[in-house]
């Protein structure tokens, strides 16, 4: 007899919960939460604090500070920077806003600002360097490249002398800096007259002028034509002489020196007035010489006064024009030899009133 033999059951293994792998899930997803937390947190309360702080007057400039400006005032530059203090929010101030409205003021060349949270504005100024006051039709003071820095008022302070020019300073750039030099060059060598302008014109050249003599010196060789000027003034501050002008523009020989002395010159060799109460009583003799003698003089500076209409004083030539050298070269009424043989100066011809 057969028996029923139930097939045995296979036994399913029972599933067991990975506790551990669970609990370190958790704390990946609870580190991921943190830092999104944090990364949207962090920001926002960052910039409330940002608002709170500034708010309460923080970022509002107490400590401003400026260096470099000789010729621009505080005032002006504090001005300028004022639109940008408005705000009061040194952390919001547009820096190179600031730079460039205070480089719009006359004197300045360049601005930097730094701004030193909560409330410190450094300013440092860079100004032009002016090399003098042009007059090409209206006074302007141009810097040591030839660029115009602003018009000239009457309180700026400058003793450069006036270069006038025959064209407006855009066309004479060259000339008007050059002019400068020859002035500055002039003094290094020992002039030590002040040269209250100097003249270009394209048909002279080069003409300086003091109050009381005009020198020309034409275009070129003015370290040898200023050594020249340098020996006629010796030799007319020995003799007592003022001149009117000297000219030193010769082209073709720097040893050709005219020299036209002023109508009034200072003789230090005549006799100081007498200043006592009792002058002596005049001498009817003596008194009678002096008469005739002044007669004499009377009737020579006539004839000299006939001979000289027919010469021609120098004057500025039209600046279209060429300058006639002959005309300034009167014929010479004597020559000065200079008594110093080591100076070696060639003979001044000397032009009649």
């Amino acid at each position: 007899m057969s028996k029923n033999v139930r097939p045995k059951r296979r036994r399913e293994p029972k599933l067991e919960m990975d506790t551990q792998g669970w609990k370190s899930l958790g704390i990946a997803l609870l580190k991921i939460a943190i830092v999104c937390a944090l990364a949207i947190g962090i920001p926002y309360g960052a910039y409330a604090l940002y608002c709170s702080y500034a708010e309460s007057g923080a970022f509002v400039p107490k400590n401003i500070t400026v260096q470099g400006n000789l010729r621009q005032s505080d005032d002006a530059i504090l001005d300028a920077l004022g639109f940008a203090l408005d705000d009061a929010n040194l952390a919001e101030m547009d820096v190179r806003a600031v730079e460039s409205a205070i480089e719009t003021l006359p004197w300045v060349q360049k601005a930097n600002v730094k701004v030193k949270l909560p409330d410190t504005v450094r300013i440092q100024i860079t100004e032009y360097e002016p090399l003098g006051i042009v007059n090409d039709g209206s006074l302007s003071l141009i810097d040591t490249n030839g660029e115009f820095i602003k018009y000239w008022r009457d309180d700026d302070e400058l003793t450069a002398p006036i270069v006038t020019l025959d064209n407006p300073l855009a066309e004479r750039t060259h000339e008007a800096i050059r002019a400068f030099e020859i002035a500055a060059l002039a003094h290094k060598l020992g002039y030590d007259k002040k040269i209250h302008e100097i003249q270009y014109d394209k048909g002279v050249g080069y003409t300086l002028y003091t109050e009381t003599t005009e020198i020309r010196l034409g275009y070129d060789r003015f370290k040898e034509r200023l050594s020249r000027l340098l020996q006629v003034e010796s030799v007319l501050e020995s003799r007592h002489v003022v001149a009117q002008y000297i000219l030193l523009d010769a082209d073709d020989d720097l040893d050709r020196i005219v020299v036209k002395p002023a109508s009034a010159t200072v003789d230090s060799t005549k006799p100081a007035p007498r200043t006592d109460d009792n002058p002596p009583a005049p001498n009817p003799d003596t008194a009678q010489a002096k008469t005739d003698a002044a007669q004499a003089k009377t009737d020579t500076a006539q004839a000299k006064t006939d001979t000289a209409q027919a010469k021609t004083e120098p004057k500025a030539p039209d600046s279209n024009s060429a300058i006639d050298k002959g005309s300034l070269a009167a014929p010479p009424r004597e020559r000065i030899i200079h008594d110093d043989e080591d100076l070696a100066l060639p003979p001044l011809i000397l032009e009649d009133d």
